[in-house]
Protein backbone atom coordinates (compact mmCIF):
# COMPACT_ATOMS: atom_id res chain seq x y z
CA UNK A 1 0.00 0.00 0.00
CA UNK A 2 2.95 2.23 1.27
CA UNK A 3 4.79 1.51 -2.31
CA UNK A 4 1.34 2.15 -4.30
CA UNK A 5 0.89 5.88 -2.39
CA UNK A 6 4.73 6.88 -3.54
CA UNK A 7 4.22 5.78 -7.16
CA UNK A 8 1.10 8.08 -6.82
CA UNK A 9 3.38 10.51 -5.50
CA UNK A 10 5.97 10.39 -7.99
CA UNK A 11 3.68 10.27 -10.91
CA UNK A 12 1.94 13.38 -9.10
CA UNK A 13 4.66 15.31 -8.99
CA UNK A 14 5.88 14.28 -12.83
CA UNK A 15 2.91 15.66 -14.01
CA UNK A 16 3.33 18.92 -12.08
CA UNK A 17 7.17 19.16 -13.44
CA UNK A 18 5.89 18.62 -16.65
CA UNK A 19 3.23 21.60 -16.69
CA UNK A 20 5.83 23.66 -15.49
CA UNK A 21 7.53 23.44 -18.45
CA UNK A 22 4.73 23.18 -20.64
CA UNK A 23 3.77 26.52 -18.91
CA UNK A 24 7.41 28.14 -19.82
CA UNK A 25 7.25 27.09 -23.01
CA UNK A 26 3.75 29.41 -23.25
CA UNK A 27 4.98 31.52 -21.66
CA UNK A 28 7.94 32.15 -24.43
CA UNK A 29 5.53 31.76 -27.08
CA UNK A 30 3.18 34.38 -25.72
CA UNK A 31 6.39 37.05 -25.44
CA UNK A 32 7.41 36.31 -28.58
CA UNK A 33 3.65 37.08 -30.24
CA UNK A 34 2.59 40.20 -27.67
CA UNK A 35 6.19 41.12 -26.89
CA UNK A 36 5.96 41.17 -22.76
CA UNK A 37 8.38 42.44 -21.29
CA UNK A 38 11.58 40.53 -19.88
CA UNK A 39 11.05 41.96 -16.33
CA UNK A 40 7.22 40.50 -16.30
CA UNK A 41 8.53 37.06 -17.77
CA UNK A 42 11.17 36.89 -14.87
CA UNK A 43 8.93 37.22 -12.10
CA UNK A 44 6.73 34.78 -13.94
CA UNK A 45 9.23 32.17 -14.53
CA UNK A 46 10.54 32.91 -10.60
CA UNK A 47 7.21 31.93 -9.21
CA UNK A 48 6.76 28.56 -11.35
CA UNK A 49 10.38 27.68 -10.32
CA UNK A 50 9.33 28.21 -6.56
CA UNK A 51 6.56 26.29 -7.10
CA UNK A 52 8.75 23.52 -8.75
CA UNK A 53 11.36 23.80 -5.57
CA UNK A 54 8.32 22.88 -3.34
CA UNK A 55 6.88 20.01 -4.91
CA UNK A 56 10.26 18.41 -4.60
CA UNK A 57 10.59 19.34 -1.39
CA UNK A 58 7.69 17.70 -0.80
CA UNK A 59 8.38 14.47 -2.42
CA UNK A 60 11.76 14.58 -0.86
CA UNK A 61 9.99 14.79 2.72
CA UNK A 62 7.55 11.80 1.66
CA UNK A 63 10.99 10.06 0.69
CA UNK A 64 12.36 10.36 4.24
CA UNK A 65 9.24 9.82 5.96
CA UNK A 66 9.02 5.99 3.61
CA UNK A 67 12.96 5.91 4.62
CA UNK A 68 12.08 5.94 8.39
CA UNK A 69 8.85 3.79 7.85
CA UNK A 70 11.27 0.74 6.07
CA UNK A 71 14.22 1.16 8.84
CA UNK A 72 11.56 0.62 11.74
CA UNK A 73 10.25 -2.34 9.95
CA UNK A 74 13.59 -3.91 9.37
CA UNK A 75 14.07 -3.26 12.95
CA UNK A 76 11.28 -4.88 14.36
CA UNK A 77 12.30 -7.70 12.26
CA UNK A 78 15.65 -7.94 13.82
CA UNK A 79 13.89 -7.88 16.96
CA UNK A 80 11.58 -10.58 16.16
CA UNK A 81 15.08 -12.31 15.37
CA UNK A 82 16.65 -11.27 18.30
CA UNK A 83 13.38 -13.18 20.45
CA UNK A 84 13.70 -16.16 18.43
CA UNK A 85 17.33 -16.78 19.08
CA UNK A 86 17.48 -16.28 22.28
CA UNK A 87 18.01 -19.52 24.29
CA UNK A 88 14.97 -20.95 25.59
CA UNK A 89 12.34 -18.13 24.49
CA UNK A 90 10.34 -20.35 22.29
CA UNK A 91 10.61 -23.46 24.31
CA UNK A 92 9.24 -21.42 27.26
CA UNK A 93 6.80 -19.92 25.28
CA UNK A 94 5.65 -23.01 24.03
CA UNK A 95 5.89 -24.89 27.63
CA UNK A 96 3.33 -22.01 28.84
CA UNK A 97 0.83 -21.93 25.59
CA UNK A 98 0.66 -25.92 26.79
CA UNK A 99 -0.22 -25.88 29.94
CA UNK A 100 -2.20 -22.58 29.98
CA UNK A 101 -4.31 -25.04 27.17
CA UNK A 102 -4.54 -27.35 30.35
CA UNK A 103 -5.57 -24.53 32.45
CA UNK A 104 -2.24 -25.69 34.43
CA UNK A 105 0.20 -22.87 34.51
CA UNK A 106 -2.72 -20.31 35.58
CA UNK A 107 -4.24 -22.61 37.99
CA UNK A 108 -3.60 -23.36 41.72
CA UNK A 109 -0.73 -24.56 41.41
CA UNK A 110 1.60 -26.47 38.35
CA UNK A 111 2.36 -30.24 38.68
CA UNK A 112 5.92 -30.98 38.93
CA UNK A 113 5.32 -33.20 35.90
CA UNK A 114 3.58 -30.56 33.87
CA UNK A 115 5.43 -29.16 30.59
CA UNK A 116 6.14 -25.71 31.80
CA UNK A 117 7.33 -27.13 35.07
CA UNK A 118 9.88 -29.14 33.24
CA UNK A 119 10.84 -26.53 30.86
CA UNK A 120 11.22 -23.51 33.06
CA UNK A 121 14.16 -22.83 35.14
CA UNK A 122 15.43 -19.59 36.69
CA UNK A 123 17.85 -18.97 33.81
CA UNK A 124 15.32 -19.60 30.93
CA UNK A 125 12.70 -17.31 32.60
CA UNK A 126 15.63 -14.54 33.34
CA UNK A 127 16.33 -14.43 29.52
CA UNK A 128 12.96 -14.35 28.65
CA UNK A 129 12.28 -11.14 31.07
CA UNK A 130 15.35 -9.90 30.01
CA UNK A 131 14.46 -9.36 26.37
CA UNK A 132 11.17 -7.54 27.28
CA UNK A 133 12.83 -5.31 29.71
CA UNK A 134 15.12 -4.12 27.13
CA UNK A 135 12.40 -3.42 24.43
CA UNK A 136 10.93 -1.27 27.55
CA UNK A 137 14.08 0.85 27.29
CA UNK A 138 13.98 0.94 23.66
CA UNK A 139 9.94 2.28 24.23
CA UNK A 140 10.99 4.71 26.81
CA UNK A 141 13.39 6.10 24.45
CA UNK A 142 11.53 6.34 21.64
CA UNK A 143 13.43 3.62 19.26
CA UNK A 144 9.98 1.95 18.92
CA UNK A 145 6.22 2.24 19.97
CA UNK A 146 3.22 -0.09 21.63
CA UNK A 147 1.73 0.56 18.25
CA UNK A 148 5.03 -1.07 16.33
CA UNK A 149 5.12 -3.98 18.95
CA UNK A 150 1.58 -4.37 20.09
CA UNK A 151 0.47 -7.22 17.30
CA UNK A 152 3.64 -8.81 17.50
CA UNK A 153 4.66 -9.30 21.10
CA UNK A 154 1.90 -8.49 23.00
CA UNK A 155 0.54 -11.88 23.66
CA UNK A 156 4.30 -13.36 24.33
CA UNK A 157 4.65 -10.97 27.27
CA UNK A 158 1.35 -11.02 29.19
CA UNK A 159 1.42 -15.28 28.31
CA UNK A 160 5.07 -15.21 30.90
CA UNK A 161 4.36 -12.01 33.05
CA UNK A 162 1.12 -13.69 33.65
CA UNK A 163 1.83 -16.73 33.96
CA UNK A 164 1.72 -18.39 37.98
CA UNK A 165 4.73 -20.23 37.42
CA UNK A 166 7.14 -17.57 36.21
CA UNK A 167 5.49 -15.40 38.68
CA UNK A 168 6.06 -17.74 41.44
CA UNK A 169 9.58 -18.37 40.11
CA UNK A 170 10.82 -15.34 39.71
CA UNK A 171 8.75 -11.83 39.85
CA UNK A 172 7.20 -12.82 43.06
CA UNK A 173 10.13 -12.93 45.37
CA UNK A 174 12.08 -10.02 44.32
CA UNK A 175 10.04 -8.04 42.37
CA UNK A 176 12.48 -5.06 43.07
CA UNK A 177 14.55 -6.63 40.72
CA UNK A 178 11.76 -6.49 37.96
CA UNK A 179 10.89 -2.90 38.55
CA UNK A 180 11.14 -2.47 34.47
CA UNK A 181 8.42 -5.34 34.09
CA UNK A 182 5.72 -3.87 36.11
CA UNK A 183 6.12 -0.53 34.34
CA UNK A 184 5.64 -2.40 30.93
CA UNK A 185 2.84 -4.26 32.00
CA UNK A 186 1.21 -1.22 33.53
CA UNK A 187 1.73 1.27 30.07
CA UNK A 188 0.83 -1.92 28.01
CA UNK A 189 -2.56 -2.52 29.14
CA UNK A 190 -2.57 1.40 29.08
CA UNK A 191 -2.24 1.68 25.47
CA UNK A 192 -4.20 -1.39 24.67
CA UNK A 193 -7.34 -0.05 26.48
CA UNK A 194 -6.93 3.60 25.60
CA UNK A 195 -5.37 3.94 23.06
CA UNK A 196 -5.85 0.94 21.08
CA UNK A 197 -9.39 0.44 22.30
CA UNK A 198 -8.45 -3.15 22.43
CA UNK A 199 -11.28 -5.17 24.64
CA UNK A 200 -9.20 -7.78 27.04
CA UNK A 201 -11.44 -9.69 28.80
CA UNK A 202 -10.36 -11.03 32.62
CA UNK A 203 -9.85 -14.33 31.77
CA UNK A 204 -7.37 -13.61 28.89
CA UNK A 205 -3.55 -13.90 29.86
CA UNK A 206 -3.81 -9.82 29.16
CA UNK A 207 -5.54 -9.35 32.40
CA UNK A 208 -5.70 -12.55 34.65
CA UNK A 209 -3.31 -12.59 37.22
CA UNK A 210 -1.90 -8.66 36.84
CA UNK A 211 1.39 -7.92 38.56
CA UNK A 212 0.10 -5.66 41.03
CA UNK A 213 -1.47 -8.60 42.93
CA UNK A 214 1.92 -9.63 43.74
CA UNK A 215 2.70 -6.72 45.60
CA UNK A 216 1.53 -7.72 49.18
CA UNK A 217 2.69 -5.59 51.59
CA UNK A 218 2.32 -1.57 52.33
CA UNK A 219 6.37 -1.20 51.78
CA UNK A 220 5.52 -3.29 48.26
CA UNK A 221 2.10 -1.04 46.76
CA UNK A 222 4.00 1.96 47.83
CA UNK A 223 7.01 1.10 45.99
CA UNK A 224 4.80 -0.51 42.89
CA UNK A 225 2.94 3.08 43.15
CA UNK A 226 5.96 4.88 42.63
CA UNK A 227 7.20 3.04 39.61
CA UNK A 228 3.86 4.02 38.05
CA UNK A 229 4.04 7.11 38.53
CA UNK A 230 8.03 7.42 37.29
CA UNK A 231 6.83 5.55 34.03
Amino acid sequence: MKKQHFKHRAVLALIIVIAIALVITVISLVQALFDLSSDTLAVIVSALESMGLIVSLFIAIQQLDDSKEIARADFLVELNSAFINTPGNLELYTALQNCRDERCAFGDSCPPDSPCAIAVDKVTVSNYLTFFETMYLLLCNGVITFEMIDDLFAYRFFLAVHSKLVQQEKLAPQPENFKNIFCLEHKWLQYREKVAHKVDTETSVYRKLPLKDLMKTDEQIKLYEQWIKEA
